[in-house]
């Protein structure tokens, strides 16, 4: 395959750690929370249980035959994670109403003051649209994703935002990635996929034949779009599936 002139390279985002970012770290949060249910945890505490809690935490998102059964699943999930942070933060912590607790902090993390872009996304992403690049989200975050990325003002940058509530899949299934080739109108090889996966999922994303950049390597956002258009091979129409 050979690129195609003029043909702009389809992107597929992840979400969380690519594109945006928490507002405020995740242990001052959860106690700001938590103060106003009565508990006073050291955040530094919190945080450190939070991230060995999700560690090891399984898999979510694919739990139920439907979107609405699934988005409850991805709640239920969530709210374990949360009792076990603070279990494992002080195991004589207890919750006067954990559930509505629990409401309020996954609350929290809908709205969109509690996430900012990451430096440069927006101008890398306003650079793409420009160069007439087709983008899409693929992310493994739950349900709540689409109404961040609209209140942070990038949601219309793409065609479609494929999570596993929505899809039933996870990454890197790459069933995922072909619902993604449908919405950005290219074949797998000619797509990039962007994000900051583990290397074990990046490697499965790569094995289906997209052109895959860790995001964490070669500096910032701003540099993407050359990153993109090096690795980009978009094949000749007689060549597309």
């Amino acid at each position: 395959m050979s690129p195609t002139p003029g043909v702009a390279p389809a992107v597929c985002f992840d979400a969380t750690g690519t594109l945006i970012e928490t507002a405020r770290p995740i242990g001052e949060t959860y106690r700001r929370v938590a103060l106003d249910h009565g508990i006073d945890l050291p955040a530094w505490r919190i945080e450190d249980a939070f991230r060995r809690i999700l560690a090891h935490a399984p898999p979510r998102g694919t739990e139920g035959e439907t979107p609405a059964e699934r988005r409850r699943a991805e709640t239920r999930w969530w709210f374990e994670r949360i009792r076990q942070t603070f279990q494992a933060t002080d195991s004589t912590v207890r919750f006067e109403d954990f559930e509505g607790f629990a409401t309020a902090l996954f609350e929290t993390y809908r709205s969109p003051r509690a996430w900012r872009l990451r430096a440069g996304a927006r101008e890398m992403l306003c650079r793409l649209e420009g160069l007439e690049c087709p983008m899409a989200i693929v992310s493994n975050f739950d349900h709540r994703l689409p109404d961040i990325l609209q209140g942070l003002g990038i949601l219309d940058f793409f065609r479609t935002v494929l999570i596993p509530s929505s899809t039933g899949f996870r990454k890197p299934d790459h069933r995922l990635f072909e619902v993604a080739a449908g919405a950005l109108e290219r074949p797998l090889a000619s797509i990039v996929y962007v994000g900051d996966d583990e290397a074990s999922v990046l490697e499965n994303i790569a094995g289906h034949g997209l052109r895959v950049i860790d995001v964490r390597e070669g500096g910032g956002l701003e540099g993407l779009p050359d990153r993109i258009a090096r690795l980009a091979i978009v094949p000749e129409p007689s060549e597309r599936s």
